[in-house]
């Protein structure tokens, strides 16, 4: 049987699987939550995965919170995570030159889990996915935010959890001055040279143009376990 995960970024492309339907469709797989899906969730994540310190430092009970309801809290390594114990801290790299794909976790001396440039908590979730062998991954909300500038509508939770976020709202995070995705969309190009694993990004307008894109009605039946699709 292949091992498969379900990640949860943050696109706004998700809610039109939530309006069809997606958290039951989903609630008996395996699901990694990125920065704040899992307070939109329904229920409890398998993981919870966030990048910036400053997630941390904001959401500190929430995490705790959902570590004592059995959640593994998952983020890029920072010494004062040591103390908190709940953390399951990783060492990263930012560079293409570090990916070490499904070898990271099993190389001799410190494991670095790849992260990109911008050190997006989606890109490191992906790493790790990889890292631990799962061979079906589907990206849900990896949309790498809009299209112009004139679309501040960059999240699906936005206007519906009051949160700080460094990207949510703002279209100048993901583009050029001349409005075009920026370059660094190239950090997920890495992945690509796994060829024995499935990464689907369900999101058929992502600006990301690495992974095979799919709708949600085709998502639903995959994870059914049609063959055909």
């Amino acid at each position: 049987m292949k091992k498969e995960v379900i990640l949860i970024g943050a696109g706004k492309s998700i809610r039109e699987g939530i309006e069809k339907g997606l958290w039951e469709k989903i609630k008996e797989k395996t699901i990694w939550s990125c920065n704040y899906a899992f307070m939109t969730m329904p229920y409890l994540p398998k993981r919870e995965l966030f990048s910036d310190r400053e997630f941390y430092l904001k959401n500190t009970n929430a995490l705790q919170a959902i570590s004592d309801e059995g959640v593994e809290i998952v983020a890029r390594y920072q010494s004062h995570y040591e103390a908190v114990g709940s953390i399951i801290g990783y060492q990263t790299t930012r560079l293409p030159t570090g990916y070490k794909g499904k070898q990271a976790l099993k190389t001799d001396g410190t494991p670095h889990i790849y992260t990109g440039e911008m050190s997006l908590v989606g890109t490191f979730a992906l790493s790790l996915a990889i890292a631990e062998d799962y061979d079906v991954i589907y990206l849900l909300g990896y949309d790498f935010g809009p299209t112009s500038y004139e679309d501040e509508d960059t999240h699906y939770y936005q206007g519906k959890l009051d949160v700080w976020s460094a990207g949510m709202g703002k279209p100048k995070v993901y583009l050029d001055k001349d409005g075009k995705t920026l370059d660094t969309v190239t950090d997920f190009k890495v992945f690509t040279q796994e060829k024995d694993i499935q990464i689907f990004n369900v999101s058929l307008n992502s600006n990301i143009p690495f992974f095979t894109k799919i709708s949600y009605e085709t998502f639903f039946t995959k994870i059914k376990g049609d063959k055909d699709v």
